[in-house]
């Protein structure tokens, strides 16, 4: 079943580089933010545009908002001035000095916790390990490499932040930082650079030295089981889910791939990429996945297709709304596809059900 709410679930795994993008973005609406941060804030919208238009949608809705002051009628300066004064007790002076001691640790402690909140974000998706746990350390010298990374990227530079990242990690192997920062260069790798054959090394180094991490992180165990699926084939299906994404006519693009590979990795992530596109075109809500869905088949016109968005209709029908019914009518006219694979699996879905 396709992951129709995988941005749902970003949010709901917590942390990570989306929680710094949400942070800046909090940020920016109560102070400017610096050089560094805004780059860095554009570098994570281009990951996350749902976040680049819920920004926009704050923007429009705090210019609505007008606060007004009214002016007391009468003035308390005087007799505040006066309490003031006749507070010169021990007693006093002791609750003062607790009240600023007390004030002085609460800044203490946010400046910290803020500190190590927004440097802990060099993740895609968060990933809870010791190395996550020692961002704030200043023997991490990788943690200033990724960030120079970043910028690199926000500028366009992104093969020299490929590179020189990849130095410091080589250089750096026991940081405490040395899984988030190949989980960066692999990140780099994948979207910016599209050169998914180091992506695959750099995801088979984190695998090798750092396994705990991508077995607690879907996203990223997710993408690199789509490198090595891709890899017998020169990483071509990949090349064309980009391609798709770039063209003039994307879902056209995404039904093709659903026409060539309809019972592989890319035919789900082309679905998945369709039901996003229709549903931030048509103003829908993600969770509506049925609706989603048969909208998705309206607009496709290869038979084959929309056999395929049948079969997924039925998936849902019969894993999330426990409607065998409507879900065995789906089967049905998938397992009459032209195309062997997508009526074998529709058949065995009817056997299931039966």
């Amino acid at each position: 079943m396709i992951s129709i709410l995988s941005t749902l679930k970003d949010r709901l795994i917590g942390g990570g580089r989306r929680r710094e993008a949400e942070a800046l973005i909090a940020q920016e609406f109560y102070e400017p933010l610096s050089e560094t941060e805004a780059n860095r804030l554009e570098y994570l919208l281009k990951q996350y545009p749902d976040l680049k238009e819920e920004r926009q949608s704050l923007r429009q809705s705090l210019a609505q908002i007008t606060l007004t002051t009214e002016e007391l009628p009468w003035d308390l300066t005087a007799a505040l001035r006066a309490r003031l004064h006749a507070e010169d007790s021990p007693k006093v002076s002791h609750r003062r000095f607790s009240y600023a001691f007390a004030a002085l640790a609460l800044v203490i402690l946010s400046v910290s916790v803020y500190t190590v909140f927004m440097l802990s974000g060099t993740e895609h998706i968060p990933v809870i390990t010791q190395e996550t746990k020692a961002v704030a350390e200043p023997e991490s010298q990788l943690a200033f490499f990724q960030q120079q990374a970043c910028d690199q990227v926000a500028r366009g530079e992104s093969e020299e932040a490929a590179d020189q990242l990849e130095q410091a990690i080589n250089d750096y192997p026991n940081d405490a930082l040395h899984a988030d920062a190949l989980l960066t260069l692999a990140d780099i790798e994948y979207s910016y650079l599209q050169r998914y054959d180091r992506a695959y090394e750099t995801y088979k180094h984190l695998e090798d030295e750092h396994s705990e991490v991508l077995d607690n992180n879907w996203y990223y165990k997710k993408r690199m089981q789509l490198l090595a699926a891709a890899l017998p084939q020169f990483f071509t299906p990949l090349r064309e889910l980009e391609t798709a994404a770039r063209s003039e006519n994307p879902m056209r693009s995404y039904e093709n791939l659903l026409v060539e590979y309809p019972d592989s990795p890319w035919a789900e992530e082309a679905l998945n990429q369709m039901c996003r596109v229709l549903a931030r075109t048509n103003n829908m809500d993600l969770s509506d996945t049925v609706g989603i869905l048969k909208k998705v088949r309206g607009v496709c016109d290869h038979p084959v297709a929309r056999d395929r968005v049948d079969l997924e209709l039925g998936n849902c029908y019969c894993d999330l709304l426990n409607d065998p019914e409507q879900a065995r009518q789906r089967y049905m006219q998938a397992a009459e596809s032209r195309h062997l694979d997508v009526a074998f699996r529709a058949k065995e879905a009817l056997a299931r059900l039966d």
